[in-house]
């Protein structure tokens, strides 16, 4: 069953990297099952999309919240648009002039629903890369340069993200779309057992939903940060 204590934040958290794992490691491997990993994998998509909406609704009604989620905007919009700018431009270079694919963990164009742990990892990802094989990018200091900023100032917002996330906040709305990803969350697992059991997978169910690991594998994902509790400066 689903870790009843997964905050609201954590149902993007654990519901994205849920819905990566089974892109990535049950559709298509057990095609009996396909029609039902994507239809819960749509349904848990969907749920964390209603959390998402009454999560925002409800900080926007709190003045320091909205303050912190409007001050995170921005450099969140120009993280996402350096990396796609910088997709496209690797994609400019002759075929076979480099690996397109090493520069990036996460397809460019998935980074819309990326958090701000993510897109830090993201660029920090990139960065390192670019590192490693700047002589065969053109304009790699430009790039080097624009990247470095925006990573820069994602620092600032994930620092900021745990102040938010440990403030606590709740509607009626908001508790109900929680308790209803909860429950599409319990269905997933047991759909996504099913197709492990009866396919004779080894994989972990825990690879899948990172709630039941002992150790986060999830972006954003903190056993030491809870809502309503101090959060150090």
């Amino acid at each position: 069953m689903a870790d009843t204590y997964i905050d609201y934040d954590e149902t993007q958290i654990y519901g994205d990297y849920a819905i990566d794992q089974i892109a990535r490691h049950l559709m298509g491997h057990f095609r009996e099952f396909d029609p039902a990993l994507h239809y819960v994998a749509v349904a848990l998509r969907l749920a964390g999309d209603q959390v998402a909406a009454q999560l925002h609704a409800a900080r926007a009604g709190d003045p320091v919240l909205h303050a912190l989620v409007a001050a995170r905007e921005a450099p969140q919009r120009a993280a996402r648009d350096a990396l796609q700018r910088f997709a496209h431009h690797l994609e400019s270079h002759r075929a076979g002039a480099l690996d397109y694919e090493r520069f990036f963990v996460d397809a460019p164009q998935t980074l819309s629903r990326r958090g701000p742990v993510r897109l830090l990892a993201a660029l920090e990802h990139v960065l390192g890369t670019l590192d490693e094989h700047a002589a065969s990018v053109r304009e790699s200091s430009l790039w080097h340069d624009e990247l470095s900023a925006a990573r820069g100032a994602m620092e600032s917002v994930v620092a900021d993200d745990r102040k938010l996330r440990a403030t606590e906040v709740s509607t009626p709305e908001l508790a109900a779309a929680r308790e209803h990803w909860l429950a599409v969350y319990g269905a997933a697992k047991n759909v996504v057992a099913a197709a492990l059991t009866l396919g004779g997978s080894p994989l972990p169910l825990d690879e899948v939903f990172d709630d039941l690991a002992a150790t986060h594998r999830a972006d954003g994902a903190y056993d030491d940060l809870v809502p309503g509790a101090q959060v150090a400066s």
